[in-house]
Parts: C-alpha cells; sequence; structure tokens
C-alpha cells in the first residue's frame, strides 16, 4: 500500500520514541581484509545454524591448506558475511566474533568493522531476522555460484539498506539478545545431560544374553528375565491397515 514506511518497531523498550535512521551498511561499516603473517591463530568458518566454529571441529581437519596465508585476520566483535547458501539461510548469513579475541577466516567472507556508534550484535541480529533477505536476492545476479558461494560481490553487499537506532538503543536491543541466546544454550546442555542420562538408564535398565537381571532395577522385583523369540510377543503383519483390538 502507499502508507509510509514504519521507521520503529513494534515492540520497543521505554524511554524510546525517535525514528530509526536508514543507513547502507557501507555508510555503518568498513572492509576487514588480509592478515599480519601470523599463521598460528586460530582457524574458524561459519556454520549457519550454529555460528563460528573451528575447522577442527567443524570438518574434522583444517580445509585452509596453501590459502591460510591469504586468510583474513578478524579481531573480535568484527563481522564476516557467509554468502553461501543452506536450508537455514538461503542468502547467506553474518555473525560477529565474540569467543576469539583474534582469529584467520576465509578471505571469500565479506568481512567488516562497524563505526563505533553502532553495535555488532544489534547487526548480526538484524540479518538473523532475515528482513534483509528480500535485499540480498535482488542482488545476486543469478542461481550460479563461485566457488559454491552466491554471486554477491562486496560492494553489492555494502548497498543494502537498513534501519538503526541510536547506540544505546542498540545496547538494549543487544543485551536482551544475549540473555536469550545465553538461556538457549544453558537449555541445549540440558538436553544433551537428559540425553546421556536415558543411555545410561537405559544400558543399566535391560539386560544382554549374559545376563538375567538388569544392573538398575525398581524395588520389590527379584526374578530373572527370561529370554523369548520375537515371534512369542509380537504380531506381524504387511500392508493394509492393522486391525484395532478392543
Amino acid at each position: 500500500d502507499k502508507k509510509p514506511e514504519k521507521l520503529v518497531p513494534e515492540v520497543r523498550f521505554k524511554g524510546f520514541t525517535d525514528d530509526w535512521e536508514q543507513r547502507k551498511l557501507g555508510e555503518i561499516s568498513k572492509r576487514v581484509r588480509n592478515n599480519d603473517g601470523r599463521m598460528n591463530l586460530p582457524l574458524l568458518t561459519i556454520s549457519a545454524r550454529y555460528g563460528w566454529m573451528t575447522q577442527q571441529s567443524r570438518f574434522s581437519a583444517s580445509i585452509a591448506g596453501r590459502e591460510k596465508k591469504n586468510y583474513t585476520l578478524l579481531k573480535k566483535h568484527q563481522l564476516s558475511y557467509n554468502h553461501g547458501n543452506s536450508k537455514v539461510a538461503i542468502y547467506g548469513t553474518v555473525y560477529e566474533l565474540t569467543d576469539y579475541d583474534e582469529a584467520l577466516v576465509p578471505k571469500v567472507y565479506h568481512s567488516f568493522s562497524l563505526t563505533p556508534e553502532n553495535l555488532s550484535k544489534f547487526i548480526e541480529a538484524y540479518f538473523h531476522t532475515k528482513k534483509l533477505d528480500a535485499q540480498l536476492r535482488k542482488f545476486i545476479a543469478s542461481t550460479a555460484r563461485m566457488d559454491g558461494l552466491l554471486n554477491i560481490s562486496f560492494d553489492d553487499f555494502m548497498k543494502v539498506k537498513l534501519f538503526a537506532p541510536e547506540q544505546c538503543e542498540q545496547s538494549k536491543i543487544s543485551r536482551i539478545i544475549n540473555l536469550i541466546e545465553n538461556l538457549i544454550t544453558l537449555q541445549q546442555r540440558k538436553l544433551e545431560q537428559l540425553k546421556q542420562l536415558k543411555i545410561f538408564t537405559l544400558q543399566r535398565m535391560f539386560i544382554d544374553k549374559d545376563c538375567k537381571q538388569p544392573i538398575l532395577r525398581f524395588k520389590n522385583f527379584k526374578d530373572n528375565w527370561l529370554p523369548h523369540e520375537f515371534n512369542d510377543i509380537a504380531n506381524t503383519f504387511s500392508g493394509g491397515t492393522p486391525a484395532i483390538s478392543n
């Protein structure tokens, strides 16, 4: 429709009333490229689902090879755009470097730093909303790929337009995103612990052919477990819909 674009978000912290200002990414950032010759820094890669990972943890080996000398030196709070598509991020994804002070990242990534009044977590989160995907799609010349990456140049990437508030509001938004991410991480750890607990429990509550009783058992059960052929305890069928017994 012909209504003016909204210049403020629907959900907002109290005390902020000013419109968000539209900027091209190139107006608030500067390209990061090359390195200073140190080759002993961590070698990282971006996973669209998990963010920064070491090449060793993702690929079980370093894949840099001879290209390592051409990798980009990325510093903490600087960002990279991995313009490879995936089911999680069709038009690529942006991540801020947070877990390392310095690292080497593939030169094919579009790496950049922000001006002091803008926060990396805010820009990273902006890309993760997918609100910029329509612009990225227009800059991709075709579905052709170069070295496994979407055909979008750094200069075109810098033309992406976004809306940004003053730094104080960016900071509050970034803090709540960090809190949510930390909560997700804690829940994921609990989930992994529960999965391990399940495996541990199953291994001790069931027996194999060399045992007659499980290691872990409820009270008041003392009889040996008896061997059975599967056909003795189950009905098999094929095709059609199985009859439902009352």
